[in-house]
């Protein structure tokens, strides 16, 4: 899925960098799956102790939080300038620097695996879902067995090429063309840090991306000083921390602002998401399309792109006389995470056609094509 490539690229300079060496690439490939197992058991661990303690979450809950997302930002922002060769100190973070010592390797492919689970979870849990909504349901011991073979399925690529000696052999050499390569993938995670930001104006508006940017200014000024102080003194080493380290508190503040007012006619033509609302359509008889999205959710996005924003859609609603509903999920809302648990979804996208009769409705798959929907609605119509 889009949201993990950026990161993914970051693995594939790592193995580049082995120039097929069967024992570092074994060594990528364990640290980056320790790295992904760990972060797939602490989300989905955090995630049950959370809604155990009666909190409405689902998959991908941390990116409805506006101060993770600001970090995540400014860590893809750091990790761009270590690639443009700006500076090194992200390099170790990334995993992706060419004068690693044999301590930071390590350290850099966990972390590369932590945050491929963490940005890329959300696009996941459509193909996920099955194993997701079971996990939800079963015992913890259970739940988190779930989202660790769900983690290995997540590493495995790169465990093949770790330890299948012919896929291996067929890495690249090390070369001058590595620096190159490097730069280039600068730039997905500067893509990465826009989406990022996107989605934070959606959640809090024009103020929160204000702060952020501030934030990512003084990121950089900190990283500008860190490399400047590599070859001086304590002091100097310890003014760039404090840089650094002030630079986050921009996310702090984006946590903390309140969720500004939705316009109340974003959509022509389209019905806000209320259980009241859905109710009293059914009992007028009316067909309803329920589309509960987010704005961090890809595949919700590309969905609505090819199908759901398209003339075809709109003249399956109106030949069929179906009501168009929306539920945003882009930040925490119970209600529509009740909806989600209704149906045994754990995440979004999730769409819902509910019959002119009465009846059960029926629930869509995630990748929707226009002839799904037509068949769905005009059945809905019977």
């Amino acid at each position: 899925m889009p949201c993990v490539l950026p990161v993914l690229s970051l693995k594939a300079l790592s193995l580049a960098q082995g120039g097929g060496d069967p024992r570092k690439a074994r060594a990528h490939a364990l640290w980056y799956t320790a790295g992904v197992l760990a972060s797939f058991a602490a989300v989905g661990g955090i995630a049950l102790a959370l809604r155990q303690a009666g909190l409405a979450l689902g998959w991908g809950f941390q990116l409805q939080q506006p101060g993770v997302i600001a970090a995540l930002a400014l860590v893809m922002v750091a990790i761009g300038l270590s690639l443009s060769g700006v500076v090194s100190f992200g390099a170790s973070l990334a995993g992706a620097g060419q004068s690693l010592t044999e301590k930071s390797g390590p350290a850099g492919d966990f972390f590369t695996g932590v945050l491929a689970v963490v940005v890329a979870s959300p696009c996941t849990a459509p193909f996920m879902g099955t194993a997701l909504a079971f996990a939800f349901t079963a015992s913890p011991v259970v739940a988190i067995a779930v989202f660790l073979a769900l983690g290995l399925g997540l590493a495995l690529p790169f465990l093949l090429i770790g330890f299948v000696p012919a896929l291996a052999a067929r890495l690249p050499k090390p070369g001058a063309w590595m620096e190159t390569f490097k730069h280039l993938l600068a730039f997905p995670m500067y893509l990465t840090a826009v989406w990022l930001l996107w989605v934070l104006a959606k959640q809090r508006g024009a103020d929160a991306i204000g702060l952020a940017l501030v934030g990512t200014v003084g990121l950089g000024l900190g990283l500008w000083l860190w490399e400047k102080a590599r070859w001086k003194g304590v002091l100097a080493k310890a003014i760039a921390v404090a840089v650094i380290l002030a630079a986050l508190w921009p996310a702090v503040l984006v946590q903390r602002m309140p969720v500004p007012e939705k316009a109340a006619a974003a959509e022509a033509g389209v019905v806000a998401y209320s259980a009241d609302s859905l109710e009293q359509l059914r009992r007028d008889g009316r067909i309803v399309f329920v589309n509960m999205t987010a704005d961090w959710c890809v595949s919700c996005k590309a969905n609505e792109r090819t199908v759901l924003g398209r003339p075809a859609f709109r003249e399956a609603l109106e030949r069929t006389g179906a009501v168009y509903m929306k539920g945003d999920w882009t930040d925490v809302d119970p209600a529509i995470t009740a909806f989600l648990e209704s149906h045994q979804a754990v995440g979004v996208p999730l769409y819902v056609v509910y019959p002119r009769d009465g009846g059960e409705p029926e629930v869509l798959p995630t990748l929707l094509t226009q002839s799904i929907v037509d068949e769905a609605l005009a059945k809905a119509a019977d």
